[in-house]
């Protein structure tokens, strides 16, 4: 959705139910009732579940890109537990901690995940944020918070760099799982991705970066695609249906450098959430 359609949409909503002569601070204590999001900071938001059951990815390396819409549809553990059965590397956007589908996660012994939190729900106790798991231990793991919020709720979208060593090889793996801020300029939509130039941008080896980019306009794509191109990455194409609620754009991308892609899918047909998983199979070649 266009960042002026929300805001306008945002107004309408507060002069609806504020009242008469109301300022702006009036406005954000309104705001912060009707969410009351305990927003993560930077050094506390990271944290990890489960146990790897493997030392190194590869040389094959099954991927699953998936916008999880905070696992709240029916059917949503079902498909879950049928996508991740064999994939060797997952990444999560709208991911959860504190809910039903907990178990999935501190109960895995056979991949370990990390999660960036970047906010707490004091009303259901529930942290969101992003989560990459992988059938290999990462060596390390660092976030990004973006620099703005969103209009309405106040959170920050994530990013999440984890890297994981290579069978038969002294390179790592870079992975970055990236939420994009969405009801936001342009403007500030660059500034985020400037932590994706950061994070690209003194590293040489093989790279898989995914996730829900909020591509929604032109703009935003170029944007991005300015930047993988930068980096020398390719964007793994596949054949799938727009979506009228996504603007008739694709939102979900996987881009990725020092790899051979094998093969690719949008599972478009699952309604357990409102994003298609994408699911694609890489070789490592040392």
């Amino acid at each position: 959705m266009p960042s002026s359609v929300y805001l306008c949409t945002t107004s309408a909503f507060l002069r609806a139910h504020a009242a008469p002569g109301w300022g702006q601070e009036a406005c954000r204590t309104m705001l912060s009732r009707l969410f009351p999001q305990e927003n993560y900071t930077e050094g506390e938001e990271l944290t990890s579940y489960g146990k790897a059951g493997r030392k190194a990815l590869g040389p094959t390396i099954r991927v699953l890109v998936w916008n999880i819409l905070k696992a709240t549809r029916s059917g949503w553990v079902s498909d879950f537990r049928n996508l991740t059965v064999d994939r060797d590397l997952v990444l999560l956007q709208e991911a959860v901690i504190g809910t039903h589908s907990d178990h999935l996660f501190h109960n895995s012994r056979r991949v370990a995940w990390v999660m960036a939190r970047s906010f707490h729900d004091p009303r259901s106790g529930v942290d969101h944020g992003v989560k990459t798991g992988a059938v290999a231990p990462s060596v390390c793991s660092r976030s990004y918070l973006s620099p703005h919020t969103e209009p309405l709720s106040q959170t920050q979208k994530m990013m999440l760099e984890t890297r994981y060593p290579l069978q038969d090889s002294n390179q790592e793996l870079l992975v970055l799982n990236m939420h994009a801020i969405n009801f936001v300029s342009v403007r500030k939509y660059l500034q985020q991705l400037a932590q994706l130039e950061e994070a690209l941008a003194d590293y040489e080896g093989p790279v898989i970066l995914a996730g829900d980019f909020n591509t929604w306009n032109v703009r935003r794509m170029r944007s991005f695609h300015r930047i993988a191109t930068g980096a020398e990455l390719t964007e793994v194409v596949m054949q799938r249906p727009t979506r009228l609620a996504h603007l008739n754009r694709h939102l979900d991308h996987l881009f990725y450098r020092g790899l051979e892609l094998r093969s690719a899918e949008s599972l478009f047909w699952l309604t357990s959430s409102d994003h298609a998983p994408i699911t694609a199979t890489f070789a490592y070649v040392s």
